[in-house]
């Protein structure tokens, strides 16, 4: 029997345990959950709860199963780790507790090596991930991020048609680190940084587009709210997008994934160069 363990964040509004519990604990299917509860082997602070107690911030949460959620792994070796990371569930500690995509692959590496992460998606977007195993890999790979000699695809729906069908679209982002947002203005101003997004139109259904998308610059919520910016907002994205238009869609989720990944990281990795590796997005 395993036990997933979370505590809710002070900054978490009262809810049923059953929501939290699923947000929580995100690679869980509904059926292991509901099993979890009806069986009462769900506690909140040490006492069983059922699916409708209230939640309230710092409560420890403890959910007691057999199922072992797994990550896809799209490629190992003795120093990377690229997965396939499911959408709706952080990388990291972003406050939300519970699982993690960093917590999972440690315990998966069961002390054998410390897993590193060397860039990030957001929690709603899907797609490939890429880690490394040692302080060497991890340099390297974090200087080929940083210098842009890693070549990143996305794939994603947006609404409408996309007029021209492939372009660079430029313009600056601002960044609002408090709320957790950014801004995209067509000039530059104090604080802002230039940003540079190239799309190529791979299909329209008389709705949506399909794009395939590469970040020339790499910044916080680049795609989401530069193309919502271009008046496409990314199907699914309540945070830059038409909630109204996602709603009719019914989208169940944000429709972003991180497809394609080529490696130009040389020094350690450098027998990996010009290797490309690639995943179906899931929409």
């Amino acid at each position: 029997m395993r036990v997933y363990e979370a505590v809710v964040p002070e900054s978490a509004p009262t809810q049923r345990l059953e929501n939290y519990v699923r947000a929580a604990f995100p690679l869980l299917p509904a059926s292991v959950i509901r099993k979890a509860f009806a069986a009462r082997d769900v506690k909140m602070d040490g006492v069983r709860a059922g699916r409708d107690a209230m939640t309230e911030p710092g409560a420890q949460v403890r959910l007691y199963t057999a199922y072992t959620p797994e990550l896809p792994v799209v490629y190992e070796d003795d120093r990377i780790l690229l997965v396939n990371k499911p959408a709706g569930i952080s990388v990291d500690d972003d406050g939300r507790g519970g699982m993690t995509v960093l917590s999972l692959l440690t315990e998966r590496a069961a002390g054998q090596y410390i897993p590193r992460l060397c860039h990030r998606l957001d929690n709603p977007t899907c797609g490939l991930l890429l880690l490394a195993k040692d302080d060497e890999s991890e340099q390297t790979l974090l200087s080929a991020f940083r210098e842009r000699r890693l070549e990143k695809k996305y794939e994603c729906l947006v609404r409408g048609q996309m007029r021209p069908e492939s372009a660079t679209a430029e313009a600056f982002l601002i960044k609002d680190a408090a709320n957790a947002r950014v801004r995209i203005v067509t000039h530059a101003v104090p604080g802002a940084a230039p940003i540079a997004t190239r799309y190529e139109t791979l299909d329209f259904d008389g709705t949506v587009s399909r794009l395939r998308v590469t970040l020339l610059t790499g910044r916080t919520h680049q795609i989401r709210a530069h193309l919502a910016f271009l008046s496409h907002p990314v199907l699914g994205d309540d945070k830059y997008g038409d909630r109204t238009f996602n709603r009719r869609m019914k989208s169940g989720g944000l429709k972003l994934c991180a497809c394609s990944l080529t490696l130009h990281a040389g020094g350690c990795l450098s027998d990996l160069d010009g290797r490309t590796f690639s995943v179906h997005p899931p929409f």
